[in-house]
């Protein structure tokens, strides 16, 4: 309908932007305490620039950034999302206007959303704003907007500090607004323009054989298919847009997973993604190869591609060149890739860690030329090992992987050059090499004491599994033995998750990935271990293991076939099992009783911020917690699973992002943006979501790929599935409304601030989806929002509010 009302929760859902803008950021200040450092350094970055008295924007022209006004917005944006990723530290800044119709004169009340700073306008008058940004959790203000009848003009300015992942983000809310307002843009040729492009986007139906229209397409619709690139060269490709104005319907290719659909919208285009579920398969190798065949594959495809992809800055190429080196088939640009991958680690780009590690492992293992030689010992003699070291940059240090990066780093630069003086370190080589000995020691204490923070993820523990192989390979002895065995005790986790083509886990961290168990990144590892599974490249982590005298654990495959039931506990999360011959259920304890946790020493005064323990504690207050509480704040953790292979499971989740663009941590299908309460007893699992008023998104997910599935059954609040002989059923305390957003038929939406479900899981004993429905029914599930309890069968849970600090940052 145009004028746009309010969507469900009564956010403004559509805008005219401009920017971000984005400029280099230099700072003199220092500071040992690096998150203290930024979180300064991002409060104090807002010029607060007034939104009142700028020209009304119009289409064509550009805002007081110098950048053009654009359309921003649909039926799923609550939210304006321009957030990025920026591996050295930028200024940002946007600007965005909207106009509210309304009949009468009156004042409604108004929740401005944000981690950025911002400033609003009403018709030209400021009326509030956000004083500084945060890194999380996502910041409110409440505003009175006093509108007159007709058009009333809102702007915002926003503005961040850009540093790694940026939530350049707000929304706004108007929660109880009157039925008879309106939302149109200022510039009303471009407000009718976007209503008509938004209709027929929206209206485009994804099918089995591709894509049907309400309408004839308008002249000007294209379509382009997307491919998901590892090689950044190949990633950087224009799309290549194929006309289809007039046709009712597109028939697409098999095998093709991603395309574009745009229409045209005044002198530009609205485009929407899509995505083919069921065109997304595993990746498999028949026949089965042997274990050396299917190494020397394994090294093949990450020597083919020229230049792992790190977004659209650059890429970090040294794994493709070490797998090269391995084949004994160096590329003819590789010498030139050195350099480039020279040049980011001198800037200290974002995870230039991991191109040190590989480029130390290079230098073991193969001769470079005497000028490369002076250069390579120039970089690595001048880089900055450590936060509490001289200089300036936007590295992060302090996650699982990364500390273990820099401290391995460290290690093997100063024993490279032990004479030499780091001048930013403020040691020689050889005082170097023992204080990254020290803090390696430190990193493996902690983990053999309380096991992996980033447990089971299947993008980090690659990165993890990598830094260790250059431990086992370069280190002393006995700490080359101490690292192999905390290698296989991650390959053996990771292993014992492996069901049925798929690791199946909670997990520490996640992207969007966890959508595709099967071609997880962690997949490439336990491919490498039995090479019936499906494979992925794992980012190239494995071309480590090309050089290395690291061998996995021979119980790998035995542990992927074998059944199990058990709990265990790694860092602060209490860890539930449950894999069988046709279903697997395993989930996080929230929360985890008994329980006493590690110590976060963030907050103490008396810290030592250089100790290990600090840095672990950095990073559950940037990363996320292991201690999991009913209420707490989320980040990337996934906290359960029902599947009944690799390909057919299932989630549920509360999104902290309000679309499915972009790496959001917490995302729409990674993260939570609270935690529920959570109970697992064997097949059957319960949670409890309360959204509080202080998170703005007010429902929760289920991911169902019914694609994936042979039978599927709805019966009042129950939706039973069934695959082969497996059987999952979900059932909600208010009903599941399916959603269809980037992927057809994956989604069921529960709104709502008091939320509980159910999931119940049975193999072959069942029979079949009709004697399973029954038991289901026998459940009898029932949630009681006056005691926040719910009950279902045996299994009885009590949501009470936990108390966790550390996720404000």
């Amino acid at each position: 309908m145009f004028p746009w009302q309010p969507d469900r929760q009564g956010f403004i859902p559509c805008y005219m932007i401009s920017g971000p803008l984005v400029t280099p950021f230099v700072s003199q200040e220092r500071d040992r305490n690096q998150l203290r450092y930024e979180a300064r350094l991002r409060a104090g970055i807002a010029r607060h620039p007034r939104p009142d008295g700028l020209p009304v924007p119009r289409a064509g022209e550009n805002s007081r950034l110098g950048l053009p006004w654009r359309f921003y917005g649909g039926p799923d944006c609550a939210f304006v999302n321009l957030s990025d990723f920026y591996s050295t530290m930028k200024r940002v800044e946007f600007d965005a206007a909207a106009v509210i119709l309304a009949e009468r004169e009156q004042t409604v009340r108004a929740v401005l959303w944000s981690y950025a700073a911002m400033d609003v306008a009403l018709n030209g008058e400021w009326v509030g704003g956000i004083d500084a940004p945060v890194y999380k959790p996502i910041r409110r203000a409440c505003l009175e907007l006093r509108l007159k009848p007709g058009a009333n003009l809102l702007y915002l300015c926003g503005e961040t500090l850009g540093v790694r992942d940026t939530r350049s983000v707000f929304g706004l809310q108007l929660p109880d607004h009157p039925r008879e307002l309106r939302i149109t843009l200022p510039d009303r040729q471009l407000a009718e323009s976007a209503a008509g492009a938004l209709r027929f986007l929206e209206g485009a139906e994804l099918t089995r054989k591709g894509l049907r229209f309400p309408e004839a397409a308008p002249a000007g619709t294209a379509w382009a298919p997307v491919s998901v690139e590892a090689d950044w060269e190949k990633s950087r490709a224009r799309p290549e847009w194929r006309e289809i104005g007039g046709r009712k319907e597109l028939s697409l290719p098999e095998g093709l997973a991603y395309l574009q659909l745009r229409t045209p919208m005044g002198n530009e285009f609205l485009t929407k993604m899509f995505e083919r579920t069921e065109q997304i398969q595993p990746a498999l190798v028949r026949p089965v190869p042997g274990e050396e065949d299917n190494r020397k594959l394994i090294y093949r495809r990450i020597a083919a591609v020229e230049n792992m992809t790190r977004g659209e800055e650059f890429g970090f190429p040294v794994v493709n060149i070490l797998a090269r080196q391995a084949l004994g088939q160096p590329g003819p640009r590789d010498d030139q890739l050195l350099e480039e991958m020279l040049t980011l680690i001198d800037r200290r780009v974002d995870c230039a860690d991991f191109l040190v590690c590989g480029l130390l492992r290079y230098l073991k293992n193969y001769p470079v030329s005497a000028a490369l030689q002076v250069r390579i010992r120039d970089t690595l003699i001048h880089w900055r090992y450590w936060m509490d070291m001289d200089g300036f940059d936007g590295m992060c240090y302090w996650s699982e992987n990364h500390s273990l990066m820099f401290y391995t780093a460290a290690m093997l630069a100063g024993e490279m050059f032990p004479e030499e003086w780091f001048p930013l370190a403020g040691r020689f080589g050889k005082e170097l090499r023992d204080w990254g000995r020290e803090k390696l020691t430190e990193w493996l204490d902690d983990v053999e004491t309380w096991g992996f923070e980033e447990f089971l993820s299947t993008v980090y523990m690659c990165v993890t599994f990598a830094a260790l192989v250059n431990v086992v390979d370069y280190a002393e002895p006995p700490m080359s033995r101490r690292a192999a065995g905390v290698t296989d005790r991650l390959l053996r986790m990771l292993a014992l998750h492996t069901f049925k083509g798929g690791i199946i886990a909670p997990q520490g961290r996640v992207y969007r990935g966890i959508l595709y168990p099967f071609s997880a990144g962690a997949m490439a590892l336990m491919n490498a271990a039995d090479p019936a599974q499906p494979w992925d490249l794992g980012e190239g982590w494995l071309a480590f293991q090309a050089t290395s005298g690291y061998r996995f654990p021979p119980d790998l495959k035995q542990l992927m076939a074998d059944t199990a039931s058990l709990t265990y506990v790694t860092g602060n999360a209490r860890i539930v099992l449950e894999k069988h011959e046709d279903w697997c259920l395993t989930s996080v304890q929230i929360p985890r009783e008994p329980f006493a946790r590690w110590q976060n020493e963030t907050e103490r005064e008396d810290a030592d911020p250089s100790g290990h323990a600090f840095v672990k504690s950095y990073n559950e207050r940037f990363h996320g917690t292991t201690c999991f509480q009913p209420g707490g704040f989320g980040y990337q953790q996934h906290l359960w699973t029902a599947a009944l292979d690799g390909e057919a499971a299932v989630f549920i989740n509360h999104p902290g992002s309000a679309e499915e663009g972009g790496d959001m941590r917490p995302g729409y299908w990674h993260g939570n943006g609270v935690f529920p309460a959570l109970k697992q007893e064997g097949s059957l699992l319960g949670l409890i979501y309360e959204i509080p008023e202080e998170h703005p998104l007010h429902y929760i997910h289920l991911y169902c790929p019914e694609c994936r599935f042979e039978e599927i059954r709805r019966e009042g609040n129950w939706l039973l599935l069934r695959k082969g002989q497996g059987y999952i059923g979900l059932w909600s305390s208010v009903p599941m409304e399916p959603w269809q957003g980037m992927n057809t038929n994956c989604e069921q939406r529960m709104w709502g601030s008091e939320i509980a479900a159910v999931c119940l899981c049975a193999g072959r004993e069942a029979g079949s989806l009709d004697a399973f429905a029954e038991t289901a029914r026998q459940l009898d599930p029932r949630f009681d929002p006056r005691t926040k309890t719910l009950r279902a069968g045996g299994l009885e849970l009590t949501w009470k509010q936990g108390n966790d600090r550390t996720q404000y940052l």
